[in-house]
């Protein structure tokens, strides 16, 4: 349900738009162990905007205009439950869900000079006395034993004054706080075995100010520039929790008999300042360049603690320890060039090339590390060069644009799942390299129609200290290294070289495209048909590149039919969004804690009826 009012002060131009929704969605699946409901929604929120003419007189004798913007947001949701691709999996610690396929491996390394199998585990289907339902990552039902919430309060207020300067040269001055605090708790193994828990508690503020100059339009030269200032404080933490039955399944019962308590208390601060400015030469009406320039110097710095109830004697990750404090800062500064340059071959044919260079700071990742890291991770660079035209033809019923570019990335920031948080890891270079193409075409009054089609081939140039796939971790743990005994998650750590390998999450080939006809039904009634077709190649879902993690090719297809009065003073539509139901992931992980392929279901077919009425 969503509402708003537009409130006049006057006729001096000074309005206050107010604006609120309230989202109840019922539980989409189950926990089939529990009982309970899954990834509902409950939101609700505000927004207001007030804009105020500080006096009634014009140009730069007057005082200017001032927005002032405000919002809130309050979630309070059985959200999210992830869902289990598979429960078969080998474990780091050996202490897998299920004995497929530990039992294989088992045999197949045999036994070491003591007689004892060289791969011991304890599967938790044994030692619970239960094996987990068959894995239907896009049925209705989950199982999980833990609690499953997601608390989230977001809000902020914003200031904007513009001013007319001589010669109509505008001053814009923008200040604004946002707050977001989040309170959320999963499952950490995704199952109902009591094995791992873990919660996030964070608390954000931000601020930033922007004062900007911008010169009138239509000179040989325009020009704009500006200063930037930006500060936030992050609060996080963290816990995950480790079970009794875990620890009695990897062997070590006798150090923690009740289990363990990873706790990860920190508070993080970042300080940005930046000049940036652009100047454009129209040499003549055909022919303009641009030249910008933004420099950005930026601090951070990570303040707390990672430590492990009850003391543990000696190092575990993730099951126990480091137990670790941080008093960390770094700086990064930059300073990111561009230059565009634009020609119009007719009025309307028009070419363009450019070279940019972009800059993306350092930082410290933000959960548990392990022993070999501080989790700290060095700034990203990436210079753009790009060369496209857009265009209109057939008396601006044919629009065709279309674009070539190539990314050269400078240690790129990859992020992968650890088994107990989402880490960086700086790749040394990738490439990224492609072409897009885009078409909106009326053939006939009241119809459109348009596409767009993309190409992206993102690999990388260098990246040898990528993480392994659990599976490249027991090769080399116990056949490459020929270990004999033990578990890789807790005396290895295993990289892996994606040299020449694709990106995740970065599908080859994208196409998206649409009919709309609109039509009038009556005198009084008009309708609008609408159908959108989109195909997204198979990519993978994790930087490990895991190909139990792999999205196939998919198609969606939505449709929306609408109807109106003339007045526009309602609509009722019927909408279906993924109508062949295709099924696909929105993110994947491999659980190499206790084993298994985990990922969050994207949208299946869905169904609906919007009505709105306006006053």
């Amino acid at each position: 349900l969503r509402g708003m009012v537009n409130v006049p002060f006057g006729t001096s131009g000074n309005a206050m738009r107010m604006t609120g929704f309230g989202i109840h969605r019922d539980d989409l699946y189950e926990n089939t162990y529990t009982g309970d409901g899954l990834n509902n929604i409950e939101r609700w929120g505000g927004r207001s905007r007030v804009l105020l003419n500080l006096d009634e007189k014009q140009g730069e004798d007057s005082l200017g205009q001032l927005v002032i913007s405000m919002d809130y947001t309050k979630e309070d949701s059985n959200c999210c439950g992830i869902a289990v691709m598979d429960y078969n999996g080998l474990s780091t610690l050996n202490a897998p869900l299920t004995n497929n396929p530990s039992a294989q491996w088992q045999q197949m390394l045999g036994l070491n000079a003591l007689g004892q199998y060289i791969l011991q585990y304890t599967a938790f289907e044994d030692t619970a006395g239960f094996s987990p339902p068959k894995a239907d990552p896009f049925g209705d039902d989950y199982w999980f034993n833990e609690d499953v919430h997601s608390k989230i309060q977001v809000g902020g207020v914003s200031a904007q004054w513009d001013k007319d300067l001589t010669n109509n040269d505008t001053v814009t001055f923008i200040n604004a706080w946002r707050h977001y605090e989040a309170d959320t708790s999963l499952d950490g193994d995704f199952t109902a075995y009591d094995a791992v828990k873990g919660t996030t508690d964070i608390k954000l503020d931000q601020y930033s100010s922007e004062l900007r100059f911008t010169s009138a339009g239509g000179k040989t030269f325009e020009s704009q520039g500006g200063l930037y200032a930006y500060y936030s404080k992050m609060d996080s933490k963290g816990s995950f929790g480790m079970s009794q039955m875990l620890a009695e399944n990897i062997g070590f019962a006798f150090l923690f008999p009740d289990g363990t308590l990873n706790i990860d208390d920190n508070t993080y601060t970042t300080t940005n300042f930046a000049a940036f400015g652009q100047v454009v030469w129209n040499y003549s009406e055909k022919l303009s360049a641009t030249l910008g320039l933004r420099y950005t110097w930026e601090k951070k710095e990570r303040d707390g603690s990672q430590i492990t109830t009850p003391v543990s004697i000696i190092d575990i990750p993730p099951v126990a320890g480091p137990d670790l404090y941080y008093d960390d800062s770094r700086k990064d500064s930059d300073a990111s060039p561009s230059i565009n340059v634009r020609y119009f071959f007719e009025e309307d044919i028009m070419g363009y090339a450019l070279i940019s260079r972009g800059f993306k700071s350092g930082g410290f990742d933000q959960r548990r590390t392990v022993a070999t890291s501080n989790g700290e991770f060095d700034p990203e660079k990436a210079t753009n060069y790009e060369l496209g035209w857009k265009s209109s033809w057939a008396d601006r019923r044919l629009q065709l644009n279309g674009t070539l570019f190539y990314v050269d990335y400078e240690d790129f920031q990859s992020q992968t799942f650890d088994g107990s948080s989402i880490r960086v890891i700086n790749a040394g270079s990738m490439q990224s390299y492609g072409a897009e193409l885009e078409l909106v075409f009326v053939p006939i009054a009241n119809a459109t129609m348009g596409s767009a089609v993309g190409y992206n081939k993102a690999e990388y140039g260098s990246f040898d200290n990528a993480q392994c796939t659990v599976q490249q971790t027991f090769e080399q743990f116990y056949i490459v290294d020929g270990a004999q005994g033990g578990s890789p998650g807790t005396l290895s750590i295993c990289t892996q070289d994606l040299e020449g390998k694709p990106l995740d999450n970065a599908p080859e080939w994208t196409v998206s495209s649409y009919v709309q006809y609109d039509m009038a039904l009556t005198e009084n009634l008009n309708g609008v048909a609408r159908v959108e077709h989109s195909y997204i190649d198979s990519f993978f879902l994790d930087q490990d590149l895991d190909p139990n993690l792999k999205n196939d090719a998919i198609n969606l297809v939505n449709l929306r039919l609408s109807l109106t009065n003339a007045a526009n003073d309602w609509e009722v539509a019927l909408w279906g969004r993924n109508l062949l139901d295709e099924d696909y992931y929105g993110f994947g992980i491999d659980i190499p804690t206790v084993g298994g392929y985990a990922g969050v279901v994207a949208p299946q077919a869905t169904y609906g009826i919007t009505v709105r009425f306006y006053n």
